[in-house]
């Protein structure tokens, strides 16, 4: 049996490398996207598919996560998870176009139940610091995502091309299985008493105003943040900029929040409501849209791309976006009131939640090719920003879900 303090220190050590390997197999797609495309030559809706899989597959594994828990429990469920990410980032090196995207299918249904049990396995382990700890592991998310976004085209042109690139993960996926394995060894099996009480929290979740409320909150967010993950590197490439710049841009768009969003993680416990915060953060967004539109759209029409209202634009974005990610998990964790509660709102905001981002990530890139343009598409992820605030103020009020 591992001892409290010792076992308490490889929990934190390991979310550190799980949280570390949960956005880069997806951040590195988009900046490196032009040159698969051009090297696997594949036709747009090829490569459509390959940048909007991994946050369908997100809403889908998601949902299968409380059947995980019930038959596996959390820290078990935790490790066959993580090992199936291992054996996914490898096989992405494999078969061509095949290899690629059944490899990333594969990691994005399985980074969708470790995103479902981090929350539950936050409140397990640290019951009194939900939202620091929340806050600690959505800034190395964030961190990760923004250094995999800027060294992927680098790392491509270092090391002989997109292969490299993506196998640099590989290694952080290896350490993670290796630190949870004596976890899920220590873990005890599930009570059946635990599945009983599952079954009957998730008729409660599912009827509840304020759990649909977190689902529109996070789904939109996550549509905003994966869009331009997966779209902002061609967007700028199509109205002139250089892939490398546009790479640079992205890393500066995902990397600019990640400061504020973890000081306000180390103090949002001491706030009554979340309604404020997250009606000004969503507002930040709105208007970090709504620059970039501008951006684009005077670029299409024949004007140099203004270097000062892109920056203004990721900035804006940035800020918003770094901050309603832990705003939105903070909710999942103290809106629920228990355990089983908990898996369960994380469940299904994250699976309604990101297949509403995968389908605005794939409308995305469906109307610039109807349209060959940019503008709209920016526009929509502008306007659906709108709705993120309402949903913002109503899911941020204090209380819990109840039958």
């Amino acid at each position: 049996m591992l001892r409290a303090s010792r076992l308490s220190v490889l929990v934190a050590s390991a979310l550190f490398f799980i949280t570390l390997v949960l956005r880069p197999p997806v951040a590195s797609i988009g900046p490196l996207l032009s040159e698969i495309v051009a090297d696997l030559q594949l036709t747009s809706l090829m490569s459509g598919l390959l940048a909007s899989a991994p946050v369908l597959c997100f809403g889908v594994g998601a949902f299968a996560s409380p059947w995980l828990v019930r038959r596996l429990g959390v820290d078990r469920g935790m490790f066959a998870v993580l090992v199936v990410i291992l054996v996914s980032v490898s096989l992405r090196l494999t078969l061509g176009y095949p290899g690629l995207l059944l490899g990333t299918i594969a990691a994005g249904l399985s980074i969708a139940i470790a995103n479902v049990l981090l929350p539950t396995v936050v409140r397990e382990r640290f019951p009194n610091h939900v939202a620091l700890v929340t806050g600690m592991y959505t800034t190395v998310l964030a961190v990760s995502a923004s250094f995999a976004a800027s060294v992927a085209v680098p790392s491509s042109e270092a090391f002989g091309g997109w292969k490299a690139a993506l196998a640099v993960w590989i290694l952080p996926a290896l350490i993670s299985v290796a630190l949870w394995a004596p976890i899920a060894k220590a873990a005890k099996s599930p009570e059946k008493v635990l599945q009983v009480h599952s079954v009957s929290d998730a008729k409660i979740v599912n009827r509840s105003l304020l759990a649909w409320a977190i689902v529109g909150f996070f789904g939109i967010q996550s549509l905003g943040f994966y869009a331009i993950l997966a779209w902002l590197p061609s967007m700028l490439i199509d109205v002139g900029v250089s892939a490398a710049d546009a790479g640079a841009t992205l890393g500066l768009a995902t990397a600019v929040g990640i400061p504020s969003a973890f000081a306000l993680s180390t103090v949002i416990r001491r706030f009554k409501t979340l309604a404020w915060w997250s009606f000004g953060a969503s507002l930040v967004t709105f208007l970090g849209f709504a620059t970039l539109l501008l951006v684009i759209a005077s670029a299409e029409n024949g004007q140099p791309v203004s270097s000062t209202l892109l920056i203004i634009a990721c900035v804006l974005t940035g800020l918003g976006q770094a901050t309603t990610f832990p705003l939105s998990l903070t909710l999942i964790g103290t809106r629920a009131g228990s355990q089983t509660q908990t898996t369960q709102l994380s469940s299904m905001s994250q699976g309604w939640g990101y297949l509403l981002a995968a389908a605005g990530t794939f409308m995305v890139g469906l109307l610039s090719d109807l349209t060959q343009s940019w503008a709209l598409s920016v526009g929509l992820l502008a306007a659906l920003t709108l709705f993120q605030v309402g949903f913002g103020l109503y899911a941020g009020r204090p209380g819990q879900i109840k039958a």
